[in-house]
């Protein structure tokens, strides 16, 4: 037994001397960076150079290590560089290395850098040449060839850099950062990546899977799982597609952000929002190709609002992106997603104000309905509406909706993304006008009935500096059978007899039902004119005309109170200073009406 282990020994001993003495003897490190040379020059079809002087490791297993890599492009008169790496380490088959020709794998690259640009003519800097080229021209079934049953093991990357370059775009990205590894044995065997980095200050991961990985990448459809994870943005993919010049997919899709702004913000490399509103979750049937993704089966949250629905989007490089499709939703909360989505922020290198950023980056077309939208205090029921955005022009058209009882519709439009203004034109229908001044914020004295509300406003300011005095235009108010709340007309009439000031609020304690109310006005430079409002009930007419300013609330308004006979004189008056608590100054009769 003692011999047994002796002899053991002894053969442990010299296998140890034969990696560690006698195996450098017969490898010349020479042929092995030539051939090392050779290789990655095939498998990327760049120009690799070694400037280094290789080291070769025998135990536990056979290696080689390189320095300072670099991959060369364009002519060799006038090279480009594509990549560089500080050091590239690679096992190696030692009978193959012993007869000239070694066979590398499970690479271990450290600190490389990849430059990819898309030239102005839609051409890449890295040719499709080289090893895997063959290798995918040979899954496509048009250029036969070995490259497929190539070793490839593991490819560890560690802090890795892709710079992306665009000349179409004139646009440029960095992924720093970059570690983790490609478990691929062979072309033919399943491949797994498994890496993370660092994209505009955030740190992301993420996987793929692929069992047949050169279908894929020639043009044929494979299966494959692909998952992505960051703190803006976290996405899964399960279905098949290909790589080819016209890529497509079709599987499942389940993505979230936990604010549409801040992922705006990070894809675009800007400073992140503070407000976490506006989050998005979507889980989807999807089909995609280079320009189009089509959602069916979709089932989206913002916020707190569920929806399902289609919708379909196509990418145009020269003008980005359009969306189409139908939403069905059973509450909406405008307030959080319209600060979300459409942040008033400002252009780079303006001056003046900020303008409504995302609408001059996307197309849309989209159908909506809702049980419930609310903004703010207002709250619409059973809404269908339509959201246009085409051509520097924004519209949201209410075909139909309720609020306050009533029926609602309407348009509101922006021109030129809303540097040019817009328009607001709302008709509101059969309503208990009460909820809706109490909806505006309006206070005083108001006839609240059931009637009819009709807007028609436009400014031609640019929203970033619209104030109150560039918006003009009408509106009309109609009621039945309602109240003027906190308006005793009998005291302020003995009031008015008096023939002196006083306050409107001295005669408050009581109300005033009427049987019709008509109230048509304009609005310009800031200033509200009616043109008529007349108020009748109970044998008697209150009537005003003038002007409510609303910059610095300093009403002037003349006012009469007639009664039904035509032999009563009507009891006239002014009112000034400001709502809803101004001075009555009474006038002396007259047979002429205000």
């Amino acid at each position: 037994m003692s011999r047994t282990v002796a002899w053991l020994l002894v053969g442990v001993v010299v296998l140890t001397a034969l990696f560690k003495i006698a195996l450098p003897l017969f490898v010349s490190t020479a042929s092995v960076k030539t051939n090392m040379e050779d290789v990655l020059s095939s498998w990327t079809g760049a120009r690799a150079n070694i400037a280094g002087d290789p080291q070769i490791s025998f135990w536990p297993h056979p290696v080689l290590t390189l320095r300072n890599v670099t991959f060369e492009g364009g002519d060799a008169a006038a090279p480009e560089l594509l990549a560089k790496a500080d050091a590239i380490a690679a096992g190696f088959d030692i009978l193959a290395a012993l007869r000239g020709t070694p066979v590398f794998y499970d690479f271990h690259l450290v600190n490389p850098v990849f430059n990819v640009e898309r030239r102005l003519d839609g051409t890449f800097n890295w040719r499709r040449a080289g090893w895997m080229a063959d290798a995918i021209a040979d899954a496509a079934g048009k250029t036969p060839s070995s490259a497929r049953n190539t070793p490839i093991g593991d490819v560890e990357i560690v802090n890795g850099t892709l710079e992306l370059t665009d000349r179409v775009t004139s646009s440029t990205h960095r992924i720093s950062a970059i570690t983790g590894s490609v478990q691929w044995r062979t072309p033919t065997t399943r491949m797994t990546a498994e890496l993370s980095a660092l994209m505009n200050g955030e740190k992301v991961q993420g996987t793929i899977t692929c069992n047949e990985p050169l279908m894929l990448l020639s043009g044929q459809n494979s299966t494959f799982q692909a998952s992505f994870t960051s703190l803006p943005l976290t996405f899964s993919f399960d279905g098949s597609g290909n790589a080819s010049s016209r890529p497509f997919a079709i599987g499942q899709l389940q993505l979230k952000a936990k604010s549409v702004g801040a992922l705006l913000a990070w894809v675009k490399d800007e400073p992140q929002p503070v407000a976490t509103t506006g989050s998005v979750s979507i889980d989807t049937s999807v089909t995609m190709s280079a320009q189009t993704l089509k959602m069916d089966n979709l089932s989206l949250s913002l916020d707190d609002a569920n929806a399902t629905g289609v919708l379909g989007m196509v990418w145009y490089p020269s003008r980005g992106p359009r969306i189409d499709g139908t939403l069905a939703f059973d509450r909406l909360d405008l307030t959080p997603l319209l600060s979300s989505v459409f942040p008033l922020r400002p252009e780079a290198g303006a001056a003046d104000g900020p303008e409504m950023a995302l609408l001059k980056q996307i197309s849309l077309d989209l159908r909506l309905s809702a049980q419930e939208i609310s903004y703010g205090p207002a709250a619409l029921t059973d809404v269908a509406a339509g959201i246009m955005v085409e051509n520097g022009r924004a519209s949201i058209d209410i075909g139909d909706g309720t609020f306050a009882e009533g029926s609602l519709s309407g348009r509101i439009a922006l021109a030129n993304d809303g540097a040019d203004g817009g328009q607001v034109q709302l008709a509101l229908k059969n309503a208990d006008l009460a909820p809706v001044a109490a909806s505006l914020g309006l206070a005083g004295p108001l006839p609240l009935g059931r009637g009819m509300l009709s807007v028609d406003l436009s400014t031609t300011e640019p929203l970033s500096k619209m104030t109150v005095d560039g918006v003009s235009g009408k509106f009309l108010y109609a009621a039945n059978n309602g109240t003027v709340v906190n308006f005793d007309l009998p005291e302020f009439a003995r009031l008015a007899m008096l023939g002196q000031v006083f306050n409107v609020s001295h005669a408050t304690n009581g109300s005033f039902a009427f049987t019709r109310a008509d109230i048509v006005g304009t609005m310009r430079k800031g200033v509200v004119e009616l043109t008529t409002a007349d108020i009748t009930g109970d044998g008697k007419t209150v009537s005003l005309a003038g002007t409510l300013p609303f910059t610095n609330g300093k009403l002037a308004l003349a006012g009469a109170i007639r009664s039904d006979d035509p032999a009563t004189p009507a009891m006239r008056f002014f009112a000034d200073g400001s709502w809803p608590n101004p001075v009555i100054s009474p006038l002396p009769a007259r047979t002429t009406q205000p």
